[in-house]
């Protein structure tokens, strides 16, 4: 079966791995050559079926042991399957483990060359990209002393700046990136999205909902080796969430109970139906339901609502004193009809006081707002374009 460039083919993939248990290191066990148990093989991926067409972007969660990294490493190459088919059309750059292909002796700016060369590219083609590539990384002049002085984040630094500036059809990036620190996180997300602008298909594993979010069109979960879900990403985050019994979230309690004589005990977000989400696209309804409890009689209670942006910048505020006074408890529901953000992650603060504005945070909860093309920052301010008549002679 043969792909066209950047198209991936799964079909009916299956593949286990043999688990050894290491033999006794004890005098006993080199005596009597004690045997360890032997235990059977760990499925990890079932049957798993998935077409990838050329430039999609492609995220893909799940628990740990899911799947996720084998799969990635099936669709490199690197593992072989034992039943199924496989295909990828066109060159593939992978970044799966960290220093993977590397050599530990060798200087980073020697190792982009080693690397250049393993994926087919000539001296001539490496040395036309091998400044940017080492200004992306950051790495100064580390970046002429061997890699084995590299700590985990420099690492990533290197191998990501390789793979994102080595021209590839398909590229395959595990959940490495939750190495790097967060200012080079975004740096990467920023060229991931770039490649996909100029039609590379990606597949990228994260934990990191809002990575997934911001850069995938599309969600695959895996559990235990089969893809329980495929299809688009705000969907498929709340599938993940649910499967991972973290849809339904009291929040964060900020400062102690003793603190205050009104207390947040709960945030919970929901969608147009109602349901407990934590993902929502833009325009879309989203409820914030907030159960209060009165350590005593609170005369004037009030709340503040305030929405934080990833970088803990202030998106909105307001200031509600509620009807009559709280003896015990109540629950609350703040309707946002259109939620006027664009694609990132954002924070809920809720703080409960006796009648002022100002006050600690009680409890912050976070939800993720889905990447929609066509539109870039914060506030949600899409309109359209109309012709209007042509201006008169002499204006």
């Amino acid at each position: 079966m043969t792909a066209e460039p950047g198209e991936i083919t799964l079909r009916d993939a299956t593949r286990s791995f043999n688990v050894r248990a290491d033999q006794a290191h004890t005098l006993k066990g080199l005596l009597f050559g004690a045997r360890a148990p032997q235990l059977p093989p760990v499925p990890a991926l079932r049957s798993v079926t998935l077409t990838i067409r050329p430039g999609e972007t492609v995220g893909m969660v799940g628990r740990n042991g899911a799947g996720k990294t084998s799969t990635l490493k099936v669709l490199a190459g690197i593992v072989p399957l034992q039943s199924g088919v496989v295909s990828c059309g066109g060159r593939i750059v992978s970044l799966l483990e960290l220093g993977a292909g590397f050599g530990r002796d060798f200087s980073g700016r020697e190792n982009i060359y080693l690397q250049g060369a393993l994926y087919g590219f000539n001296k001539a083609q490496v040395q036309e990209r091998v400044e940017r590539i080492i200004d992306f990384s950051e790495l100064g002049e580390f970046i002429d002393i061997p890699i084995k002085t590299y700590s985990a984040g420099m690492l990533v630094r290197l191998g990501f700046s390789v793979a994102a500036h080595l021209d590839a059809d398909i590229l395959l990036i595990d959940e490495i990136l939750a190495v790097g620190d967060e200012a080079f996180q975004r740096k990467c997300l920023r060229c991931i999205s770039e490649r996909i602008a100029s039609g590379t298909t990606v597949v990228l594993v994260s934990h990191d909902a809002g990575a997934i979010e911001r850069v995938c069109q599309r969600v695959v979960v895996l559990d235990a080796g089969r893809a329980v879900f495929d299809g688009p990403t705000a969907e498929g985050l709340l599938h993940y969430h649910r499967l991972m019994g973290t849809e339904h979230s009291a929040g964060e309690s900020v400062r102690p109970a003793a603190d205050r004589a009104i207390e947040v005990i709960d945030i919970e977000l929901r969608d147009a139906a109602g349901r407990a989400s934590s993902v929502f696209q833009s325009g879309a309804p989203l409820q914030i339901v907030a159960a209060l409890r009165a350590r005593a009689p609170v005369e004037r209670p009030s709340l503040t609502l305030e929405v934080r942006s990833q970088a803990g910048e202030r998106v909105f505020l307001t200031f509600t004193e509620l009807d009559g006074p709280l003896s015990s408890t109540a629950q609350l529901a703040f309707e946002i009809p259109a939620l006027a953000l664009l694609g990132g992650d954002y924070d809920v603060a809720l703080t409960a006081t006796d009648g002022e504005q100002a006050g600690p945070v009680d409890r912050t909860v976070r939800f993720s707002v889905a990447h929609q093309p066509g539109a870039e920052g914060i506030v949600d301010l899409r309109g359209s374009w109309r012709e209007l008549e042509p201006l008169r002679a002499g204006l």
